[in-house]
């Protein structure tokens, strides 16, 4: 493992998983609720449920964009995990790859503007104009969460492409206890840069169409 402390690690660790996780919820919205054809199959199976997922998915994604865009602390006082969080926690001798970084930031910010006024006027908190109806409903595209997204990830492989950890050999065989260590390793493992965007996972909204396809068949609902 290079030497990148263990907070700057866990940190690493953390925004990684969340931008997989939100790509996952990208997935499931195109997969699930952008197709009037899916929409009105899924609706006939359990239109409250998906109705909520729906909303949920959008919400979420509107939180974690706002969590990874926090400044390094709210009010002066609390850390948070944040791009910007990540960028503070490197040495300050690499100034090339904190420029960049901090450059990337500034891009994700400004084209996440309209994800965070979502956050700020409906997911976060609910704007009383808005529940009134003397204000209109802010509003996101899904082409506007995969540009912010992309550009997360741009910020990552940046990173990654610095600080990613060359594969080492643990002779677990005689040392059964390097085990304990390299679990530790491999949790706190920095990748290679990879496209987030074409991960691919086990599961996914099309499991969920063939699963209700499969119960209809058999005359389960």
């Amino acid at each position: 493992m290079n030497n990148i402390s263990k907070p700057t690690r866990e940190l690493y660790r953390n925004i990684r998983s969340e931008l997989i996780g939100l790509y996952y919820r990208l997935l499931l919205i195109r997969q699930l609720f952008t197709s009037k054809e899916t929409n009105d199959f899924l609706n006939q199976a359990a239109i409250r449920f998906f109705t909520t997922l729906k909303w949920d998915l959008l919400d979420t994604i509107a939180i974690a964009v706002g969590r990874l865009t926090d400044s390094a602390k709210s009010f002066n006082k609390y850390n948070n995990c944040s791009l910007q969080q990540l960028i503070d926690s490197l040495d300050s001798s690499n100034q090339d790859l904190i420029s960049s970084l901090n450059n990337t930031l500034s891009q994700i910010k400004a084209k996440s503007s309209r994800i965070k006024n979502w956050r700020k006027k409906w997911a976060a908190h609910r704007d009383f104009d808005i529940v009134q109806g003397s204000a209109s409903m802010p509003a996101i595209s899904l082409k506007e969460i995969d540009d912010v997204l992309s550009l997360i990830g741009k910020f990552l492989n940046e990173f990654e492409r610095i600080y990613q950890d060359r594969n080492s050999e643990i002779d677990l065989y005689n040392n059964p206890m390097a085990f304990k260590k390299f679990e530790e390793t491999e949790r706190l493992k920095i990748y290679p840069p990879n496209p987030y965007e074409n991960m691919v996972f086990q599961d996914d909204g099309n499991t969920i169409i063939e699963l209700i396809k499969q119960a209809k068949s058999l005359g389960s609902f």
